[in-house]
């Protein structure tokens, strides 16, 4: 008995396999809310059966799955795999640690460690609801949905799948220096379309990329997704998992060069962005960056500009401090007639202007103001709407972050990562703050430079010696190695330490009040740790 009358034209009959027999949810356009079907057929004696959800919803409705949540029967479809075990919905995480209440745990099997080996009662008691994975755990007892093979892969096809069912715009970049403050920003610039989901933290890589595209909720508009690399071919498998209609490429400068030849090979692989786009896509360029400018885009595809050429789409007029170096003026102007073909230069209406104030230290965010803008114009936002949104902007965690001290010591928190463009942009910073005491610099080695390495250390140290800061503390060998290349060792102003923990312990005595104090090097010496003792001292 059916509990609505369907009086449609009559369809064939859905063909259940009985190996699929199990709680998932079936797409049956024809069939009206709360329909009761009777699935009957051979060898289902020894089966327990469960309800079967059908949902209305045409095939290609990127809504018929309820936000970032999944249930067993999607990620299942997803990854070709199978449920060994019902559980609930929710989302999914990657890492234990992190692992939130009603979460899915997909097991990922690494070269160094197997994921698997933490599916226990730990997890269980954490909340977790099910696991995915290519072995059945022992003693699990919660949902599980097997998959054959490179869980990585499985992965991959999970975060295909999501972007599937996404008929948003995705909006996907890469560069050397300022993706992560440049993802924020577009996110804050396109705020008026609607909901704006975005990368969380740091998480450009493959397995960062493929949880962004999962965890996008259905009602989301726009998805800005931060691409990073460490290799060739990196950028061009995250671009086609992800498949951007709006592909922005910052910048390219040294890092990364343990894997790279040039910098120019640096700019062949963030340039693997461009190779897939295609007609109806927009590419978004800087055009002050020779590296970018050379890329190849492919026919029919749309190049918008940024940057201080004239010729610009979105030009950066005006970038200067202000505020005793504590915040940025920003001017952005527009070409109206690149948006509108109505709008000629005749018309007196070519182009529009606007200001805006940044409450953050760092004449790089104005550049990376100008990428958002791009973006954000080339989407339907007014110039106007986004320095609206800009002035709002607040800096991401560790990256010019200012921090200051209960005895006034000013903290320029920028500890997140360092490559030789970041160093001169950072210590530029130091030199434009406002200072009533002291100015000090305290650098961590930088890493993964490969042959440059030991110029580029020398090269940010000669710049720190010119600017005759009044202190200099340097952590790691390199630096180190350069202070005696450069007749530094010695000096009374510079101090020297082996790692974080030991400056950190020693730099407190040598810092007074209004002091105002740089601290910027490699993820891996984790120069917090100076940053929060600095925080600390109350003297």
């Amino acid at each position: 008995m059916l509990t609505n009358t369907i009086k449609s034209k009559p369809q064939a009959p859905i063909l259940i396999k009985p190996r699929d027999f199990y709680p998932r949810t079936y797409r049956c356009p024809f069939l009206l809310s709360n329909s009761r079907v009777l699935a009957s057929g051979l060898h289902h004696s020894d089966r327990v059966y469960h309800p079967i959800s059908f949902d209305s919803k045409p095939l290609n409705s990127p809504n018929s799955l309820n936000g970032s949540s999944w249930n067993a029967s999607e990620i299942a479809e997803a990854v070709n795999g199978e449920i060994i075990k019902w559980g609930p919905s929710g989302t999914i995480c990657t890492d234990t640690r992190s692992l939130n209440s009603g979460q899915w745990f997909f097991a990922i099997a690494g070269e160094k460690f197997d994921a698997h080996d933490f599916v226990n009662q730990e997890l269980s008691d954490k909340g977790c609801v099910g696991v995915i994975g290519n072995r059945v755990c022992e003693k699990w007892q919660k949902g599980f949905v097997k998959v054959d093979g490179n869980t990585l892969i499985a992965l991959e096809k999970l975060a295909i799948y999501a972007r599937n069912r996404f008929d948003g715009c995705v909006v996907g970049l890469t560069g050397s220096v300022g993706k992560t403050t440049t993802r924020t920003m577009i996110a804050l610039a396109l705020e008026s379309l609607g909901q704006v989901y975005q990368t969380h933290g740091n998480q450009n890589n493959l397995i960062g990329a493929a949880l962004t595209l999962m965890g996008i909720p259905s009602s989301a508009k726009v998805s800005v997704l931060e691409l990073g690399m460490s290799g060739k071919g990196e950028i061009l498998k995250l671009a086609q998992m992800c498949r951007p209609t709006i592909r922005v490429i910052l910048n390219v400068c040294h890092c990364h060069m343990d894997n790279f030849t040039s910098v120019e090979a640096i700019a062949e692989a963030k340039g693997e962005l461009l190779m897939e786009a295609k007609p109806g896509d927009l590419c978004v360029l800087n055009a002050d960056d020779p590296l970018v400018m050379r890329m190849p885009v492919p026919a029919g595809v749309t190049k918008v500009f940024f940057g201080r050429r004239k010729d610009c789409d979105v030009r950066l007029v005006l970038g200067e401090s202000i505020n005793g170096g504590c915040a940025v003026r920003v001017v952005l102007e527009r070409q109206l007639c690149a948006y509108d073909p109505k709008v000629s230069i005749s018309s007196g209406l070519a182009t529009e202007l606007v200001e805006f104030e940044i409450r953050s230290p760092g004449l790089h965010l104005a550049v990376s103001a100008c990428a958002a803008a791009a973006v954000a114009v080339s989407m339907g936002v007014s110039l106007h709407q986004v320095g609206e949104s800009l002035s709002r902007f607040k800096p991401v965690k560790m990256r010019s972050e200012l921090k200051i001290a209960e005895n006034g010591i000013r903290i320029i928190n920028d500890v997140y990562n360092a490559n030789p463009t970041s160093m001169r942009a950072a210590i530029n910073l130091l030199k434009a703050m406002e200072c009533r005491a002291k100015r000090v610099v305290i650098l961590g080695d930088m890493l993964e430079l490969g042959a440059l390495e030991t110029g580029a250390h020398e090269d940010v140290l000669s710049m720190c010696s010119d600017s005759c800061f009044g202190m200099v503390a340097l952590v790691g060998k390199r630096f180190a190695a350069a202070a005696e290349k450069l007749n530094l060792v010695g000096k009374i102003n510079i101090m020297f330490a082996t790692d974080s923990e030991s400056l950190a312990l020693n730099i407190k005595e040598r810092l007074t009040a209004n002091d105002v104090v740089l601290v910027k090097g490699s993820r891996a010496l984790q120069m917090e740790k100076v940053v929060d003792a600095i925080k600390a001292n109350n003297t």
